[in-house]
């Protein structure tokens, strides 16, 4: 009954014609929905890519080349796009292709449009013999129990993490703790917290990969930074009575909207060395926020910094400290099916 209901087709994403169709649809779905800063900067992005994108279908090459932010496919109702799902390559081995956005419009929901969507980008996956993985909200009930039924498999539970810092209040991140530059022999007791926050089989998620490379302390991680792109990249070591507690670390991300913060740490991390931390980072983007702040009026709006850890990581600290926690997501792998 649901195949002789569905209406339309399915076809290739045209970036240029599609997205500024899709936009309310976006917006309604994921801005309005969340009311996260970072989509709403999303959402812009996407639009101003639309603009320079290449016109007709829209390749994988041509996303790997940066041309366009995803490829994907859409379903189109007489003329009418009504649902999207946007897909991102990920290199390595094995490959891997992240499904990013799955959207239908509410009129034409129930009638099997996204379960389309999803099987027919699963069979491009798995003819390149790649994994296929997506992020759901965990409130998202409905969307969970439909990968789940074409053969997604729950993987791994995060957080996501806010903190809002107006540029007149950095002087406010007073230090509380010892802050020092990574060093050499911090390189066993970095590995360990790394493996607690961003698993080792997880990490080619956050470029980039891996993180335990990239963050690795001494001459090894400052080669891999270089040979990796990351030259901008600053790492913190956070003391609390002499001992080393955690690790903070920042790098530019080209392409991103937003910024992303990494944090390895031991239980023993107190608020004090969480606002450390921020302190550290927030000497070295005050820059950057002053120069974008012309005027007195955006000097007080609020720049938001972004952590993604475990439910359990840090949870007391990081409330203590003011960080908000603005969704809790799994990462879903296809196991078959």
């Amino acid at each position: 009954m649901a195949a002789r209901l569905r209406p339309g087709r399915l076809r290739a994403l045209n970036y240029a014609a599609d997205i500024p169709a899709l936009l309310p649809l976006l917006r309604d779905t994921f801005v309005r929905a969340r009311e996260d800063p970072a989509d709403a900067q999303t959402l812009r992005h996407l639009a101003r890519a639309a603009a320079h994108a290449p016109q007709g279908p829209t390749t994988e090459a041509q996303a790997r080349r940066g041309r366009v932010p995803f490829f994907g496919w859409v379903w189109e109702d007489a003329g009418r796009v009504v649902g999207l799902i946007a897909l991102l390559g990920v290199s390595g081995r094995p490959p891997r292709y992240v499904f990013a956005n799955i959207v239908v419009h509410p009129d034409y929901r129930g009638r099997g449009i996204g379960r389309a969507l999803v099987r027919h980008a699963l069979a491009y996956v798995r003819a390149r013999r790649a994994e296929a993985w997506l992020e759901v909200e965990e409130d998202n009930l409905p969307a969970r129990r439909l990968y789940r039924s074409l053969g997604f498999v729950d993987s791994d539970r995060r957080v996501d993490w806010r903190y809002s810092l107006a540029v007149r209040a950095t002087r406010a991140l007073a230090p509380e703790a010892t802050v020092r530059p990574l060093q050499g022999r911090d390189a066993a007791r970095v590995a360990a917290w790394l493996e607690a926050a961003y698993p080792r089989a997880y990490q080619w998620r956050w470029p980039p990969q891996p993180l335990a490379r990239t963050m690795r302390p001494g001459w090894l991680g400052r080669w891999y930074r270089l040979w990796a792109g990351a030259l901008g990249a600053r790492l913190w070591m956070v003391e609390e009575g002499g001992q080393p507690v955690g690790v903070w670390a920042w790098w530019p991300e080209p392409g991103s909207v937003q910024r992303t913060l990494y944090l390895a740490a031991s239980e023993m991390l107190s608020p004090a060395g969480i606002r450390a931390g921020l302190h550290a980072v927030a000497q070295v983007l005050r820059p950057v926020w002053m120069f974008d702040a012309a005027t007195a009026e955006m000097a007080d709006m609020p720049y938001h910094l972004y952590l993604n850890l475990p439910p359990e990581r840090h949870a007391a600290a990081l409330t203590q400290s003011g960080w908000q926690r603005v969704r809790v997501v799994w990462w879903m792998r296809f196991a078959g099916g």
